[in-house]
């Protein structure tokens, strides 16, 4: 991903409503331009203040700490995930599908988010015990949309009676298992390759074999 890219990236993190970001998304945005640029460890408030082009007194206003910061900017990330995985899944015909697709842009928005490669890369112990905690925005967020997407394949016989929780864990855990070990034998960045992956993925471990009873 090119410099550029990654800029736009971080600044379309922003949700934009009416295209002017309320105070607070603009201090998130500029902590995620400074975490880009020269690291969470080395960032302070006064870089994220200076950057959000406010005082200091506003950005304690609305974070008591960095700390706050963080879990915040991950808080509107994970929401971020969950857009993109419904919009990966919207208007595809059966859950399979949607499934594939969701689990596809999941490892996606990972591999590309700027934040959080720069911080598995080089900060692994700030960033990677937030994303992936159980009971984190993230896991919380995509677990609840595989396994609405998976409880649906098994309502309408698509899919084997399987537990969609512990299916949409599965789901989870290998997303964020690529986020943090990027694959070596799998090429994501290939969609025809990665389209296969994802489909005998499903096909494998959900899809209802015919004529079976399980």
């Amino acid at each position: 991903m090119t410099s550029d890219s990654r800029r736009a990236t971080v600044q379309a993190a922003a949700p934009s409503g009416n295209g002017r970001p309320d105070r607070r998304e603009d201090l998130l945005t500029a902590a995620a331009r400074r975490f880009v640029a020269v690291g969470i460890r080395k960032t302070t408030m006064e870089d994220i203040a200076r950057e959000a082009t406010a005082g200091k007194a506003t950005l304690y206003r609305h974070f008591g700490n960095k700390d706050a910061v963080i879990d915040a900017l991950l808080a509107r990330e994970a929401q971020r995930f969950t857009r993109v995985l419904e919009r990966a899944a919207a208007d595809l015909p059966d859950a399979g599908a949607k499934v594939e697709a969701a689990f596809l842009a999941g490892v996606g928005f990972f591999l590309e988010h700027p934040v959080l490669t720069k911080g598995r890369d080089e900060e692994p112990g700030i960033l990677l015990p937030r994303i992936t905690a159980n009971g984190g925005p993230v896991v919380s967020q995509g677990l609840a949309l595989f396994t609405g997407l998976i409880a649906d394949g098994v309502a309408a016989g698509e899919f084997r009676r399987v537990d969609p929780p512990a299916a949409a864990e599965v789901v989870m855990r290998l997303i964020l298992s690529y986020f943090s070990f990027p694959p070596m034998h799998v090429r994501v960045d290939d969609p025809v390759e990665a389209q296969a992956f994802a489909h005998g993925l499903v096909a494998g471990a959900l899809r209802a074999r015919t004529g079976s009873s399980v």
